[in-house]
């Protein structure tokens, strides 16, 4: 089956389909209109941004998706999101055992028990060239392990310039906060950053040191910083957690916190 490449504006006028709301990417459509496809190529492979194919199963379509690809010339990976209740994605990622790259959670603060037998101590710039040291090798590990990057060096260059990017002025950037974790000992148990932003807070990392894992301070971290977010007058905490982190997301699932989005990837097969 052949496909046919449309403009945004020609989907409007005759395509009876859900329209991007940005002029961005292509329409394509099979003979028929039997499935309609919204993808935004890149040079890493394509985002498939919607798809519209009523009575076609996941089974029939990644077919479809394979011979699109071939007359695109697309290569790469398919990259898409699966949001709460949006079944045809979660179903295409099912049917071809897709990679999770990552997972978007949260949770309403009012939700969260008060935390105990831990405190939050703002970092100093000691702290914080300490925490650089070695988080920047870790946040490109876990893009590496996820498939955010096809090689560690090319994670490893996102995540400093990211980490540059998001903390300009250290621990003294506006509106983030990082601290290291101390016990009711006054022993350090690992670091806290969160961003408060506009109508929610966002944990950038959350870690426990290797040595206080496994002791019910990840829980208790994870509380204080819905306790600061509901502090900073925020009434919502959010996360995102890398694919291959499957021991954080069931801590943050018993924890309450809700899936909202899925983020997956799968080679393009060429038809």
């Amino acid at each position: 089956m052949r496909w046919r490449a449309h403009t945004a504006k020609a989907v409007a006028e005759g395509i009876e389909a859900a329209v991007p709301e940005q002029d961005r990417g292509e329409i394509w459509t099979t003979a028929g209109d039997t499935a309609i496809v919204w993808a935004l190529p890149g040079k890493d492979g394509v985002v498939l941004a919607d798809v519209h194919a009523p009575g076609l199963s996941a089974a029939v379509l990644w077919p479809l998706l394979d011979s699109l690809a071939t007359d695109a010339g697309w290569s790469g990976s398919w990259q898409f999101s699966a949001y709460a209740g949006q079944e045809r994605m979660t179903q295409l990622a099912e049917h071809v055992q897709a990679r999770r790259v990552a997972t978007k959670m949260r949770i309403a603060v009012v939700e969260v028990p008060e935390f105990i037998g831990i405190r939050l101590v703002p970092m100093d710039d000691e702290d914080f060239s300490a925490y650089r040291a070695v988080a920047d090798e870790d946040y490109a590990q876990e893009r590496f392990a996820s498939g955010s990057e096809p090689t560690i060096e090319d994670s490893r260059r996102v995540a400093a310039a990211q980490m540059a990017e998001l903390l300009p002025f250290g621990p003294r950037t506006p509106d983030h906060r990082l601290w290291i974790v101390r016990d009711r000992d006054d022993r350090r148990a690992g670091i806290l950053w969160v961003h408060l932003g506009d109508g929610e807070a966002f944990i950038y990392d959350i870690a426990m040191d290797a040595d206080r894992r496994g002791q019910g301070l990840g829980t208790q971290t994870l509380r204080a910083a819905a306790a600061e977010t509901a502090r900073a007058g925020l009434e919502v905490l959010a996360l995102n957690v890398f694919g291959s982190n499957d021991a954080a997301r069931r801590l943050y699932a018993r924890e309450g916190y809700r899936e909202t989005e899925v983020l997956w990837s799968v080679p393009i097969a060429r038809a």
